[in-house]
């Protein structure tokens, strides 16, 4: 290679690189405002979320029945019936620990906190019918946090008002 056809090569290679500089720093910007508007989206679901966690454990304990009374022999096992009562429990349990993470991200100290510590709840029933409930109160929870977590996501991503 002759001394002008390096000089040649380098120019290109140098501008080039000042090309992929500026777009590297244009994708930089773009993802930095994506950033900022999902942190943003993120406080707002979270601010919301801490104005409305009262109704939404109620919701998530009515979605089940509130009291392992409400069963009625005639339209439900007994085992229905305390299946209801466990996931409603726990559903409630996850609202509140959603609330709890609100406030933290959103800087509330605890000596502040509106939101109760959430408890264990022990199920006293014999050996295999506890696991059986639990299970399925755990299975009914699981699908609750999902949806509550995908539409938390669905708000953060900006698809949701």
């Amino acid at each position: 290679m002759t001394e002008n056809a390096v000089e040649k090569a380098r120019k290109a290679a140098e501008a080039a690189a000042a090309k992929l500089a500026e777009a590297q720093a244009a994708e930089d910007a773009r993802l930095a405002q994506i950033a900022a508007e999902r942190a943003e989206r993120a406080r707002e679901y979270d601010r919301d979320f801490l104005a409305h966690w009262t109704e939404i454990a109620r919701e998530a304990v009515e979605s089940e029945g509130d009291k392992s009374a409400d069963y009625d022999p005639g339209t439900m096992g007994f085992l229905e019936g305390l299946i209801r009562f466990v996931a409603g429990r726990e559903k409630r349990q996850t609202v509140l620990i959603h609330a709890q993470n609100a406030e933290s991200a959103l800087g509330i100290s605890s000596a502040q906190s509106t939101v109760p510590e959430s408890r264990h709840y022990s199920l006293d029933v014999v050996g295999y019918l506890a696991q059986i409930v639990e299970k399925e109160a755990a299975r009914r929870h699981q699908e609750f946090a999902d949806a509550l977590e995908a539409k938390r996501n669905r708000a953060i991503d900006g698809e949701w008002q």
